[in-house]
């Protein structure tokens, strides 16, 4: 959990905030859009971006572990 939260802190602004809209907001792209001021496009970029970002600093801290 903890390298989780970590990953998550790590990744920028737009990226977190879109991640937090997303899973724990549970709020689809068009409502992350509509909050956020972007295009849907935008939202599910940032998303697809963000995830990818997290697997692989996941992915870094398993390698150290």
């Amino acid at each position: 959990r903890e390298a989780l939260e970590d990953a998550i802190r790590q990744l920028p602004d737009e990226q977190r905030e879109v991640v937090t809209l997303k899973i724990w907001g549970e709020l689809g792209f068009r409502e992350i859009g509509e909050a956020l001021g972007i295009s849907i496009n935008t939202a599910a970029s940032r998303y697809r971006y963000a995830l990818k970002k997290l697997s692989l600093n996941l992915e870094k801290e398993e390698l150290t572990a």
